[in-house]
């Protein structure tokens, strides 16, 4: 019940947010960020002793294009990964019957993010696009059968001992994707790396989110 009142009150913001004009008239772009499990655990201002500070503000700002509005949601408990994945995935519904075109809705996750993401990609059957920053592991490969919708963009860390594999083995499977594109990076940070807005990743994200046409 409570995860449906969030729901609700989620995309009752969305439609306050769109429906102030025409959809035709509106072209702006939406992006999702779907933070990571240490925010679910201690809040915006998460600290990992090993990683440092989550720089959740900055990173939503740093993934603002323009023309955009960026969703970014905290999560305030141990959420289901599908079960929050249908909720995003309804809220994609919800800005295609206003009139938003697919092509201009993104999905950015990070970690558990991913995990989200790569289950709403799974579920929602819109061309829409998605980023996926260190969703991948022998566990993920082991528990899940995802079949990709959308345009889909895996960005990994050699450097990361928990989530650094590449995404070689969803890639080959049969997905419904129209792109499918990894990108490998190496900062060193091992997981922490998503915990700050940093080039390796904010630029070919943003150059994603701008670069998909009909």
């Amino acid at each position: 019940m409570k995860l449906n009142l969030l729901y609700l009150i989620t995309v009752l913001s969305i439609l306050s947010t769109c429906s102030s004009k025409p959809a035709e008239q509106q072209g702006e772009k939406h992006v999702f960020y779907l933070h990571g499990r240490i925010i679910e655990e201690q809040g915006k201002n998460a600290f990992s002793e090993k990683f440092g500070q989550y720089a959740f503000d900055s990173i939503v700002v740093a993934l603002k294009v323009e023309n955009a509005i960026v969703h970014a949601e905290i999560r305030k408990e141990n959420v289901d990964a599908r079960t929050y994945a249908k909720k995003v995935s309804a809220q994609i519904d919800s800005l295609i019957l206003l009139g938003v075109k697919p092509i201009d809705i993104t999905v950015v996750g990070a970690s558990k993010g991913a995990i989200i993401a790569a289950h709403t990609s799974d579920i929602n059957e819109h061309p829409v696009n998605y980023v996926f920053l260190a969703g991948n592991n022998d566990y993920q490969e082991a528990n899940n059968d995802w079949k990709f919708h959308g345009q889909v963009l895996c960005i990994y860390d050699l450097s990361d001992g928990i989530a650094g594999k590449n995404y070689d083995y969803w890639k080959k499977k049969d997905n419904h994707t129209t792109k499918f594109e990894q990108l490998e990076i190496k900062t060193n940070l091992g997981h922490g790396f998503l915990y700050k807005p940093l080039d390796a990743w904010v630029k070919p994200t943003k150059s994603w989110i701008l670069r998909q046409r009909l």
